[in-house]
């Protein structure tokens, strides 16, 4: 991979491939959800052993805008291709909405959040539908899950085998979102998942905050209905798109982040 390169759709396509001609499929597997209304194909690479004890999964690029957490996902995959463990399969997904993205990088509308049909794919799951309160500013759809690539993920996260968690890579703010409204053992293992990438990060833990609130997001729905421990991670700062310069340090940051979350709790 280029150090320094941030990636588009077919760049990010074409290191996927090059990858599966690489390794062998016991290492490294590459499956497409879906294809979006542009006939972009949404990616999911898993590494490791598909008959692992443990699952984890990884997800970036739900908002066009923020496609630098694309390549910062392509190097968490390239580290991990080098790293094999096995007791555990990782799952990700590098760019949740290719068309959005596309829109971002390729055209003027450079701050467009939106997938191709205009609607908030963040703002489109079933958990808490229609309640954000900037639904007039982001366009949730017509319907829970009415759009292509909400339907994917869902897919993707049901075929999940009990994960140990999901890390959903959002910019901007240098944050981690994880005080959902659960409790018990939920609650318990979304601390451990938060506090795990502080420590590696060094990103603020956001306490107190509406943002995790049921709103129809990626991370409400795996957390309010299918029970599983999620974090949302946003990286960068100053403004979306995130700078490239910017990108050596989200790295420097992330990299390791899911190395130290296995060792301190596997």
């Amino acid at each position: 991979m280029k150090q320094n390169k941030i990636y588009s759709y077919p760049e990010m396509e074409k290191q996927l491939q090059q990858w599966r001609k690489h390794y062998s499929s016991d290492i490294y597997q590459l499956e497409s959800l879906g294809l979006t209304y542009g006939k972009r194909h949404i990616y999911a690479c898993h590494i490791g052993p598909s008959n692992a004890k443990n699952r984890f999964a990884i997800t970036a690029s739900i908002h066009g805008r923020e496609y630098i957490n694309t390549t910062l996902l392509l190097h968490m995959i390239d580290y991990h291709l080098n790293h094999i463990r096995q007791d555990i399969c990782l799952s990700f997904v590098p760019m949740a909405n290719p068309d959005g993205v596309s829109i971002s990088m390729n055209s003027d509308a450079r701050h467009w959040k939106e997938n191709g049909k205009g609607i908030d794919l963040n703002r489109n799951f079933p958990a808490g539908f229609g309640l954000s309160a900037d639904r007039r500013k982001r366009n949730p759809g017509a319907a829970p899950a009415d759009q292509l690539e909400t339907q994917y993920l869902m897919k993707f996260v049901n075929a999940l085998d009990h994960p140990l968690g999901i890390i959903h890579y959002h910019s901007r703010g240098n944050l981690i979102y994880y005080d959902y409204h659960v409790t018990g053992p939920l609650r318990k293992r979304i601390e451990q998942l938060a506090a795990s990438a502080h420590e590696t990060t060094g990103y603020k833990l956001a306490t107190g905050t509406k943002d995790t609130k049921p709103a129809g997001g990626f991370g409400d729905w795996c957390v309010y209905e299918k029970k599983i421990p999620s974090i949302t991670i946003e990286t960068g700062f100053l403004k979306t798109p995130v700078p490239k310069w910017q990108l050596n340090g989200i790295c420097e940051r992330n990299l390791f982040l899911l190395r130290d979350l296995f060792t301190r709790i596997l």
